[in-house]
């Protein structure tokens, strides 16, 4: 993917922005990217639209990856430590996660 690196400018009246803006809305997108995207001639119902992620969720899975990168730590220091209890513990964050989220 290349680097969005250049500004484009263009005048527009309040009603047309306000009009983009609800559509880009509507996509689950911002208005740049559906600018770009209608000018690269992407049919609309070919954008991809992304969920929110539950802020907790984005903590929970946070939190196992500092564990895992403890872990690492301790691993490449040659530290001694029980990488059971560590892998369980993160075993139980998962469950919890799994039974929170009804994923199967």
């Amino acid at each position: 993917m290349q680097m969005k690196n250049k500004l484009f400018t263009m005048k527009v009246t309040q009603e047309e922005k306000g009009k983009w803006k609800e559509l880009a809305k509507s996509y689950n997108i911002n208005l740049s990217e559906l600018v770009r995207q209608r000018l690269n001639e992407t049919p609309l119902g070919k954008i991809i639209k992304y969920k929110t992620a539950d802020p907790k969720l984005v903590r929970a899975v946070n939190a196992i990856g500092n564990n895992l990168n403890q872990i690492s730590k301790r691993v490449n220091e040659n530290e001694k430590f029980n990488v059971e209890i560590e892998i369980k513990m993160i075993n139980k964050h998962l469950e919890q996660l799994l039974n929170a989220y009804k994923i199967s």
